[in-house]
């Protein structure tokens, strides 16, 4: 081979390499300015809090008679839930309410066993019918920023003679009021709401007369109103799982929180509320938040509905939501959040969890006659009044949980 062919040859494969390396070059240059940067500050989780002081308030009007019969599921729920709810409680107090609160000055054991209609008569007060709206003034009355208040009921709403609709509409507006106030003084009041069931044996009360009901399975309701941040704690330590016979239905109110998150691309890295994102085969970016949703005080039906949650910018959509099982992990949520390359640009986004604002249970439990009882087994009257009033209470909180963060194109 001639020199001047080697020489040829040689000037082709160095054209070659340098059309490669230009090439890598001009790959490298596009995928680093496709590249994204996601900032956002630290949100400091909740001080460590001391142990709550635990009131725990049984109605005992006639109309709760029933649920104290022998094998009733309400004692086995109500006894294992305080027991263990006690374990991390400073001091439990132990009350028999009606038109007054009665402290029951014995322990947990002689209370769960003194739930009968005799023990119930002989506590006192006005056991022939009892004002929900009262019941709740006077149990929020008492509960402070450190208590923690379980408030036991049948919930039912007694049907007057003149107008159902306005006695319940005005019972509405008593709720509203009381948890109105209480949030003017506790700005971090939360609500836990369940529907549990329980065998009932005998008289369910109306307005004119009463019908006697053996072995029936009738609902009965327990709220959990304290401090968020102590339920979260107390939800932690005891999850709603551990209720004995289970649950029926619950919901949870709660005011706003910025919670505690960080953010990460695919591969899980970021660093000092940094993370830097490269766009995926789809033309889209995946970015990977972990929440901690505790003090929104929700339950996964809630928490990982992707109708819920709303964000400032069209090209930011969730894609999923997975409940974090790691038992020590900071965060309970994942949030997959997907960024639209084509519609991009550098922009402030906030993440948001929309406060819901009734159960979507709570019109089928729901009875407003106060008739036939047979027929509406399953049914309380007036619940959803009830339910609403505290809704009302909570309206202006529209948003349970906001995420803020900066994306800026790199």
């Amino acid at each position: 081979m001639s020199e001047r062919s080697r020489l040829l040859i040689m000037q082709a494969n160095l054209f070659r390499i340098l059309s490669v390396v230009l090439l890598f070059v001009v790959l490298l240059c596009v995928s680093s300015c496709s590249k994204i940067e996601i900032k956002w500050q630290s949100v400091k989780s909740p001080d460590e809090i001391n142990k709550t002081l635990l009131k725990v308030y049984i109605e005992n009007s006639g109309s709760m008679d029933g649920y104290m019969c022998d094998g009733a599921e309400l004692k086995d729920a109500i006894y294992g839930y305080v027991s263990k709810l006690n374990s991390f409680s400073d001091t439990t107090e132990l009350n028999y309410i009606n038109s007054q609160i009665i402290p029951y000055k014995k322990g947990l054991k002689s209370f769960i066993r003194d739930l009968n209609p005799l023990s119930f008569h002989h506590a006192g007060g006005n056991t022939g019918n009892s004002d929900i709206a009262d019941m709740f003034e006077k149990i929020l009355a008492n509960t402070g920023d450190n208590v923690v208040s379980i408030f036991v009921s049948d919930c039912i709403l007694d049907v007057p003679g003149g107008s159902a609709s306005s006695f319940f509409v005005n019972r509405q507006i008593d709720i509203q009021n009381a948890f109105i106030k209480q949030l003017n003084r506790y700005e971090n009041l939360g609500v836990e709401i369940f529907q549990l069931e329980s065998t009932f044996n005998g008289w369910y009360y109306y307005n004119q007369g009463r019908e006697y009901l053996k072995d029936a399975k009738r609902p009965y309701y327990m709220w959990v109103i304290g401090n968020k941040h102590n339920l979260v704690q107390l939800n932690k330590n005891v999850p709603f799982s551990e209720i004995q016979h289970g649950i029926k239905n619950y919901f949870a109110y709660s005011t706003t929180s910025k919670v505690p998150f960080e953010i990460t691309n695919k591969a899980g890295i970021s660093s000092e509320n940094l993370c830097i994102c490269n766009p995926e085969s789809d033309g889209k970016y995946r970015i990977l938040l972990k929440a901690n949703m505790g003090s929104t005080l929700q339950d996964d039906q809630i928490l990982c509905d992707i109708e819920n949650y709303e964000n400032l910018n069209a090209f930011v959509n969730v894609e999923k939501i997975d409940r974090i099982l790691a038992k020590r992990s900071l965060y309970t949520h994942l949030l997959t959040l997907i960024v639209d390359k084509r519609e991009l640009k550098s922009a402030g986004e906030k993440l948001s969890l929309n406060s819901l604002k009734h159960p979507d249970w709570l019109e089928s439990v729901n009875d407003d006659s106060g008739k036939d009882v047979t027929k509406n087994m399953d049914k309380t009257t007036g619940i959803k009044y009830i339910v609403q009033g505290v809704a009302d209470a909570y309206k202006t909180n529209s948003e349970l949980a906001e995420m803020r963060f900066v994306i800026s194109k790199k």
